[in-house]
């Protein structure tokens, strides 16, 4: 039996080669959901009105700290996405692992709230497939970052 030639668009790899993600440091973390899907909210008139499962994804988010001993710097949740600074200092943990279980828990919360009926259901994943990081090198960067999330709601 022939097997077919599926060409599937090569994903680019963002990440930096030969760097160690568990790295002590400041990190900019987005990621977004499936098909970019307003499930956390909605925007009415420039304004970012969030439902109740982006409580659960502000809990998670802070569950974070417990669990891998880091810590959470600014955070923005939004109708489609989140953006946070992690920072990493002693927890020896790849940045990979850590996105993983936030998104597994996340997840696995956010379906028992579409079973209630208390969430919009999803297409296939919660999340998209990636995330997007950022190594924050220096203070004036540290700076920019956390002006961008604080202001990320008011830029709609």
């Amino acid at each position: 039996m022939a097997m077919k030639n599926l060409d599937y668009p090569v994903r680019k790899n963002i990440r930096l080669a030969n760097y160690d993600y568990s790295l002590n440091g400041y990190y900019f973390i987005t990621i977004c959901t499936n098909g970019n899907s307003s499930l956390f909210g909605l925007i009415n008139n420039g304004e970012i009105i969030l439902n109740n499962s982006a409580l659960i994804i502000k809990k998670w988010l802070f569950e974070l700290e417990n669990k891998f001993n880091v810590k959470i710097d600014y955070y923005s949740i939004m109708h489609n996405h989140i953006h946070f600074i992690l920072i990493l200092d002693g927890s020896n943990e790849p940045l990979s692992k850590i996105i993983q279980w936030f998104k597994t828990m996340t997840t696995n919360a956010y379906i028992k709230g579409v079973k209630s009926g208390e969430f919009l259901p999803f297409n296939k994943k919660l999340w998209q497939r990636n995330y997007y990081e950022h190594i924050i090198r220096d203070e004036k960067s540290l700076y920019e970052i956390r002006q961008y999330i604080q202001n990320n709601p008011i830029d709609l």
